[in-house]
C-alpha cells in the first residue's frame, strides 16, 4: 500500500507567540494566534535569532565612540567618530560571533530605529536600543503575567486539570471525585510532590477504605432465622435508643418511634418470631444497639468501634437487590441506618452504596413523589414523607463526600418539604437541612460541574451559589431567633449542625480557588527559582471569596473546639470530623499561600485541641486525618512566606496594575471589595453574602478574571 498523503495531516505548529508560551498552552501558530485574536490581544511572535560577524575591537571601540558621543553631547557638542568606526572595519583583528538581541533581530530594516542604527555607524552618534523597545517589552511581559493569572482562576481545577486517579502501591486505582475532601488532600499532597520534588516530600499516606477499620460479613438467607442470642435486656435497649435519638438529631426521622417501641416490645415477649417476620425491623434494632454503644462507649482497648459485632449482624440481614423484601419502607430505613454506619467507620464507598439503593428503594416505592391521605391514611403518608428527605439529604451529604454526582434530580420530586405540613421546630429544622443538601448539590453542578471551560469562569459560578446561600442565611438566622431567640446553647445538637452545615457549604464552594492559588503560588516559585515564597496578591474578588472561605473554616474550628471543651462532641458519626478535616486543611493551605488573610494563629490549636479529642473518644477516622494534616505542613514548610511565622497585618491590596519582583496580582478595578467579618458564631450574616454577591457583578468578574 502507498504511503498515506501528509497533506490531510496536522502540521505540527514549530512555534508559539509570547502569550502563548508563557502560559504555557497550544498555540495556533499563525499570526495572530487563535487565542490572541479572541481575546482581542496583541499577537508578538519571537524572531529567529540573527547572528553577525564583528570584531571584537571593533565592538569595543564602537562602544568607546557612543560614550564619547554622548558625553559630547552633554557638552554641547559633538565629536566627530573615528576613521575606523566610519570605515566598518579595524585591521588586525579576529572575528567574533556577536548575537543580536531579539529586540534588534525584529526590527525592519526600513524603520526608524534601523535608520538611527546605520546613521551612528556613518557618524550620527545614536543609540544601539531605541527606548521604545525595553518598554514594549516589559509591557508584554506584564501582560502575559495578567493573563495567565486571569486563566488560572476561570475554571475548576479539581474538575478540569488534575488526574482523577490515586493508584495504591498494589497498582489499584481509587477515583478520585472533585468535591471530596478525601481526594483534594491526595491532589494537594500530588501536586507538591510533582511540582516541587526537591522539597523531599513523603509518599502519600493514600489511607483507601477499610484502613481505619474494615467490617466483613456474610449474607444470611432469607430462609434462616437470624441470630437471637447475647442480646440486651429491653431497659438497656430502651436507653440505648434514646441515646441514638439524641446524637442523631434530624436523621432520628428515619425512625418510626411509636412503630420502633412497640415492635421492641413484641420482640422480646418472642424474639426469634419478630427477628424471622420482621427481619428489617431486626436489622434496625441490631444498628441502634452498635451506634448506642459507640456513642456511650468512648474507646475500646482493642481499637474496634463498640458494638461492631452488632453492626455484623445487622449488614447480614440487609433487604438484597432481588426487590423481594416483604416491608420495602423498613428495608430503607435498614439501608439508610448502615449507611451512615459505614460512613462513621470511614468506609465510604459502602456507605454511598447502600444509600444509593436506599434512594433508588425510594424512587421505585414513589415515595419522592407525594403520597396522598386517602391512599394509607396520614400516618403513612407522613413516614413516606419523613423517610424520603431524611435518605434524600443522606445521600447528597454521601455523594459530596465521594465527589459522585446523586442519583435524583430536584425537578422529579414533588414531596412536599415536611415544614410545609408540619411547622414544628423540628420539621422546620429537617426542612432546612434539606435546603442545605440541595444548596450542596447546586454546588456540584456548578461550581463542580464539567464542561464549563469555555461557557463559564469559576468566580461567576460562586456568585450563583453565594446568592442562594445569602437567601437560605436569611431564613437560618430567622429560624435561630424564632426558637432560639438568637442565643445558641452549646448543648443545642440541632443549632449546631445547621451552623456547621452552612459554613461547610462556603468551604465546599471556595475550596477550588483556595486550589488555584495554590498552583499560582507554586509556578511563581517555579519562576523565580525561590525555595520560600513571598506573600501573594490577588485580585478584590478572589480575596474577597478566599477571606469568607478562612472565615467559615475559622468559624468551624472554634465552634468545634467549644463542644470538645465542654465534651459534647458527636466522636462516632462521620461529620464534625469531616467538618475539622476540611476546615483544617484549607486553611493550612492558605497560611502558606496569602497568610494576611488569617489574622489569628488559634485555629491551629483549635484544631489540635478537636482532633485530639476526636481520637481519645476513639473516631477511627480522627488518626489518620491527622497524619494527613501533619504530612501538609511538612511539605508546605519550604512554600510558606518566610513572614507568615509572625503577626501580619492585612495586606493590602495592590491599587494598580503592578507586577513586582515581591508580589504578583490581576487587574484591579475601582470597586469596593469589603472583606467579610464573619464574627457571628451563629450563621453567616446575609446581608454581608448578598453584598458580596452583588460585587461580584459580571462585567466586574469580567474585567477581572479575563473572560
Amino acid at each position: 500500500m502507498p504511503p498515506a498523503s501528509s497533506q490531510g495531516k496536522l502540521k505540527k505548529c514549530q512555534k508559539a507567540c509570547e502569550r502563548c508560551r508563557s502560559m504555557k498552552v497550544k498555540c495556533s501558530g499563525i499570526s495572530p494566534c487563535t487565542r490572541c485574536a479572541r481575546r482581542n490581544k496583541p499577537c508578538h511572535f519571537p524572531v529567529e535569532e540573527l547572528r553577525i560577524s564583528v570584531s571584537e575591537r571593533y565592538l569595543r571601540e564602537l562602544e568607546g565612540q557612543i560614550s564619547r558621543s554622548e558625553n559630547s553631547r552633554r557638552r554641547g557638542s559633538v565629536a566627530p567618530l573615528g576613521h575606523s568606526v566610519q570605515d566598518g572595519t579595524l585591521p588586525g583583528d579576529e572575528d567574533a560571533d556577536i548575537p543580536l538581541t531579539p529586540q534588534e533581530s525584529s526590527i525592519p530594516r526600513d524603520t526608524p530605529a534601523h535608520t538611527g542604527w546605520r546613521s551612528m555607524q556613518n557618524g550620527t552618534g545614536q543609540s544601539l536600543h531605541t527606548p521604545e523597545t525595553p518598554r514594549r517589552r516589559d509591557e508584554i511581559d506584564k501582560e502575559v503575567e495578567q493573563d495567565t493569572h486571569r486563566s488560572r482562576f476561570s475554571r475548576n481545577p479539581l474538575v478540569d486539570e488534575d488526574p482523577s486517579f490515586a493508584q495504591t502501591p498494589d497498582g489499584r486505582l481509587w477515583y478520585m471525585g472533585p468535591s471530596s475532601s478525601w481526594s483534594f488532600c491526595r491532589r494537594v499532597l500530588a501536586l507538591i510532590g510533582r511540582k516541587l520534588p526537591e522539597s523531599n516530600s513523603l509518599p502519600d499516606p493514600l489511607h483507601v477504605d477499610g484502613m481505619a477499620y474494615r467490617l466483613t460479613w456474610r449474607p444470611s438467607p432469607l430462609d434462616e432465622v437470624p441470630d437471637v442470642t447475647n442480646l440486651p435486656p429491653l431497659d438497656y435497649a430502651l436507653f440505648l435508643f434514646r441515646t441514638v435519638q439524641y446524637y442523631f438529631g434530624c436523621l432520628s426521622f428515619m425512625f418510626d418511634e411509636h412503630d420502633y417501641l412497640r415492635n421492641l416490645h413484641e420482640f422480646y415477649r418472642d424474639p426469634p418470631a419478630i427477628a424471622a417476620t420482621k427481619r428489617s425491623w431486626y436489622c434496625q434494632y441490631l444498628l441502634v444497639l452498635a451506634f448506642g454503644k459507640a456513642f456511650l462507649t468512648q474507646r475500646s482497648p482493642s481499637g474496634t468501634p463498640p458494638g461492631h459485632q452488632y453492626a455484623s449482624r445487622a449488614m447480614a440481614l440487609l433487604p438484597s437487590l432481588s426487590g423481594d423484601d416483604k416491608d420495602p419502607l423498613g428495608g430503607i430505613q435498614a439501608l439508610s441506618l448502615a449507611a451512615v454506619y459505614l460512613q462513621s467507620i470511614d468506609m465510604r464507598c459502602a456507605a454511598f452504596q447502600h444509600i444509593g439503593q436506599a434512594l433508588r428503594g425510594c424512587i421505585l416505592e414513589g415515595i419522592h413523589r407525594h403520597v396522598p391521605e386517602e391512599m394509607g391514611g396520614p400516618d403513612l403518608s407522613k413516614r413516606c414523607r419523613t423517610i424520603f428527605w431524611v435518605v434524600y439529604l443522606l445521600d447528597r451529604e454521601f455523594s459530596a463526600l465521594v465527589g459522585a454526582p446523586s442519583s435524583i434530580r430536584d425537578d422529579d420530586i414533588t414531596v412536599k418539604l415536611p415544614a410545609e405540613m408540619d411547622n414544628s421546630v423540628e420539621h422546620v429544622n429537617l426542612t432546612l437541612h434539606v435546603r442545605l443538601s440541595r444548596l450542596m448539590a447546586t454546588i456540584m453542578t456548578t461550581v463542580y460541574g464539567v464542561g464549563n471551560y469555555f461557557n463559564d469562569t469559576l468566580v461567576r459560578s460562586t456568585q450563583s451559589v453565594i446568592y442562594s446561600m445569602a437567601e437560605l442565611s436569611h431564613d437560618l438566622t430567622e429560624f435561630l431567633n424564632t426558637y432560639f431567640h438568637g442565643l445558641i446553647s452549646r448543648a443545642s445538637k440541632m443549632a449546631i449542625r445547621l451552623m456547621l452545615a452552612h459554613h461547610h457549604c462556603v468551604v465546599l464552594t471556595t475550596r477550588p480557588l483556595v486550589m488555584c492559588a495554590l498552583h499560582m503560588h507554586i509556578e511563581h516559585i517555579e519562576r523565580t527559582q525561590r525555595q520560600t515564597s513571598q506573600i501573594i496578591g490577588l485580585a478584590p474578588p478572589v480575596a474577597s471569596l478566599l477571606q469568607c472561605c478562612a472565615d467559615s473554616a475559622q468559624t468551624i474550628l472554634q465552634t468545634l473546639r467549644t463542644l470538645a471543651d465542654d465534651d459534647l462532641m458527636d466522636a462516632f458519626l462521620p461529620f464534625q470530623i469531616e467538618a475539622a478535616f476540611s476546615a483544617g486543611f484549607v486553611l493550612y493551605l492558605m497560611h502558606s499561600i496569602t497568610p494576611s488573610l488569617i489574622l489569628s494563629d488559634t485555629w491551629c490549636d483549635n484544631l489540635e485541641c478537636v482532633l485530639d479529642k476526636l481520637i481519645a473518644k476513639g473516631n477511627l477516622a480522627a488518626p489518620l486525618r491527622k497524619l494527613e494534616l501533619r504530612q501538609l505542613k511538612e511539605l508546605l514548610a519550604p512554600l510558606t512566606p518566610t513572614l507568615a511565622n509572625d503577626s501580619l497585618p492585612p495586606a493590602p491590596l495592590q491599587d494598580e496594575n503592578e507586577i513586582g519582583e515581591q508580589s504578583y496580582s490581576f487587574d484591579q478595578e475601582e470597586f469596593e471589595w469589603d472583606m467579610l467579618a464573619l464574627k457571628s458564631t451563629v450563621s453567616l450574616p446575609p446581608q454581608e453574602l448578598w453584598d458580596l454577591a452583588d460585587q461580584l457583578d459580571v462585567d466586574g468578574i469580567l474585567q477581572s478574571v479575563g473572560v
